[in-house]
């Protein structure tokens, strides 16, 4: 009956392990994607995960994905995978350079002006964050999902939830549709700020994209954040 990260983190690493033998293929990014995406986050009565501090209903702030399911782990349907290389392209975006980047990437140069992602955001990570400049702001990022199922032949199907009615999400397409042929495939996804007039730097929001095939539910979590709020709502 403990509680934190300190009780979480050899529990999780632990699972990490198991699927590493389950799956040796696997790396280290795809083994995390599956922990992250069939975590749950609504309790046994139905009703969001509570926060014991202070007995409200708890956000992503603090349980993360959610609560790890060790079973739908082991057959996650879809993963988000990252190659070193979309690490690296990840810290030239957050305005690393080639010298700061060599201390991590010893064996060769990292040119910078060559990769580089158009936003921090396109990193191929299972969650989203997104930071609005204004309240009218729309932010774009794009993700690949990689059909790791028993079968071949899948459909998902697209299923986006914003807890607020400051964000509207739209994604295309709203259906990836895979084969032998096609085993990775990519979507966009765009947010859009309804918030006319001043923003609340202080007030973070939140939502979740899921994609189902009736068997799998792979969900991604999203933070919202605005850089300038009110209670008004554009009718755009």
């Amino acid at each position: 009956m403990q509680s934190g990260t300190s009780m979480a983190c050899p529990h999780v690493s632990g699972l990490a392990a198991l699927l590493r033998s389950a799956h040796p293929n696997w790396s280290p990014a795809a083994i995390k994607s599956a922990l992250m995406t069939t975590a749950y986050d609504i309790d046994n009565s139905g009703k969001y995960i509570t926060d014991s501090a202070n007995g409200k209903f708890s956000t992503p702030f603090q349980h993360g994905s959610g609560h790890v399911d060790p079973n739908r782990a082991l057959n996650p349907g879809l993963v988000y995978d990252i190659a070193p290389s979309g690490y690296e392209a990840f810290l030239c975006s957050i305005g690393y350079d080639d010298a700061k980047i060599s201390v991590f990437v010893t064996s060769r140069t990292v040119d910078c002006g060559v990769i580089g992602l158009s936003s921090p955001g396109d990193l191929n990570y299972p969650s989203l964050s997104v930071v609005f400049k204004s309240g009218t702001d729309i932010v774009k990022y794009k993700r690949v999902v990689t059909n790791v199922g028993s079968s071949a032949a899948a459909v998902y199907k697209l299923k986006a939830r914003s807890r607020t009615p400051f964000v509207r999400i739209s994604v295309t397409p709203t259906v990836l549709v895979f084969d032998s042929s096609k085993t990775s495939l990519s979507y966009e996804v765009t947010f859009k700020s309804l918030i006319t007039g001043p923003v609340d730097t202080t007030k973070d929001e939140f939502g979740s994209i899921e994609w189902s095939d009736g068997v799998h539910v792979v969900k991604s979590p999203i933070a919202f954040r605005w850089a300038t709020t009110t209670s008004s709502i554009s009718s755009i």
